[in-house]
């Protein structure tokens, strides 16, 4: 299939220099080469074929879009020797794909989205919309022995460090431990629950997004052997208006926030919600950012110099959650506002993520907006998904307490 080759216009951030080496810190796990050479674009046609051939539904996380994106990407999730980015563009007979492939390196889930929502304004010879990435980057204080023990139980993610080779091992032994579960929640559904609870807590000025975390949690808690111990919530400090969050960089500007253990009873969905909203209002102290931040930073460049990287083990008891529903994805349309979808494929055990939901279209063959609608995905041990399908099926009313 053939590939272009789109360089880069200048003058680049990298001014009159070739090529610069890049620290890990601010949540960067390697060292990156960043250089002045051009980005690889791949087209395939496949307009003997539907898309449906390869998306299956309207919901964000689908099973398998390798072939949507450039090859190299796709032999190698691991390949740290590869491209930060690649695209590929696929014509099918009744839809065109933009495969991205976006190394985390490159910035989290606000980066990647504003170089979509750039790429999408350019391609409509439209202005652009959000700011031009920064690449300044901030310091953080050398942290403490003391401190980095002190933190390191929180951290549990940045314990186990590994080459590149026994990533791969490690990441394909438990590619089939579990299973994904797929699932949407109507705005109005959850705003019903959200007043429900928020009037049995009127101090924690609870969020939907608290009650619809301790709500999955109590749906896992009925299921599942083993109760959610805690949960661990990748949190945005991009907007918070400390002196190192600086909204436009491009790089990760999060952190991990993890609660203390959770109310013994496993289905106290205020009690969860609670505990969720009081960990993220103390997470989200500048000085607490700082210190986490500050560790985390040494964690990820001591690891950077030593060539090797973190391992992300499954847990059995912590759901991590990442929610990007504050995303409006389907803004960078390309011009196709009614029909634009955004997926990402992929899952992990207790690995729940929150997206605005698609459009999809309906028997009547028309686009359907979808109005607030939050789509979740998570993965399950292997023999629960048909399980946690049928308690989802039951409704949010299913543990909303009695009056």
């Amino acid at each position: 299939m053939p590939t272009f080759l789109v360089h880069p216009a200048q003058p680049t951030a990298l001014s009159d220099r070739s090529d610069v080496e890049v620290p890990g810190y601010e949540l960067w796990t390697n060292m990156i080469h960043l250089t002045d050479t051009a980005t690889p674009i791949e087209f395939e046609d496949r307009s003997h074929e539907s898309s449906s051939s390869v998306v299956f539904g309207s919901h964000v996380i689908q099973s398998d879009l390798s072939g949507l994106l450039n090859s190299p990407t796709q032999r190698s999730a691991l390949n740290f020797a590869g491209p930060l980015l690649r695209l590929k563009v696929v014509s099918f007979r009744d839809d065109t794909t933009i495969g991205i492939s976006w190394n985390h390196t490159l910035g989290d889930a606000t980066a990647f989205f504003r170089f979509t929502h750039a790429l999408s304004q350019l391609y409509q010879g439209l202005h652009l919309v959000y700011p031009s990435p920064t690449f300044e980057k901030p310091s953080f204080p050398q942290p403490s022995e003391c401190a980095i023990e002190e933190l390191r139980s929180s951290m549990y993610h940045l314990h186990e460090l590994y080459s590149e080779e026994e990533l791969r091992l490690k990441y394909s032994e438990r590619t089939h431990t579990s299973e994904r579960v797929n699932w949407s929640f109507e705005r109005q559904d959850l705003e019903a629950l959200h007043d429900s609870l928020r009037q049995r807590s009127l101090t924690s000025r609870l969020s939907i997004h608290d009650i619809l975390f301790a709500y999955v949690a109590t749906v896992l808690n009925r299921v599942l052997t083993s109760s959610i111990r805690m949960i661990k919530i990748t949190d945005s400090y991009r907007f918070t208006g400390a002196n190192f969050a600086l909204p436009d960089v491009a790089g990760n500007a999060v952190i991990d926030a993890l609660t203390p253990v959770l109310p013994e009873d496993p289905v106290d969905i205020t009690g969860i919600a609670r505990s969720i909203r009081e960990t993220l209002t103390h997470y989200r102290k500048h000085e607490v950012i700082e210190r986490w931040m500050s560790a985390a930073s040494h964690l990820m460049l001591a690891a950077a110099k030593s060539g090797k990287s973190f391992y992300y083990p499954p847990s059995t008891d912590i759901l991590a959650v990442n929610s990007m529903a504050s995303i409006d994805w389907c803004s960078a349309h390309f011009g196709q506002h009614e029909s634009h979808r955004h997926h990402m494929s992929g899952h992990g055990l207790l690995y729940l993520r929150v997206f605005g939901a698609n459009s999809w279209r309906g028997d009547d063959g028309l686009w359907h907006a979808p109005e607030g609608r939050i789509d979740i995905s998570i993965g399950v041990p292997q023999g629960y998904r048909q399980k946690v399908l049928d308690m989802l099926a039951q409704g949010l009313d299913s543990i909303k307490p009695e009056d």
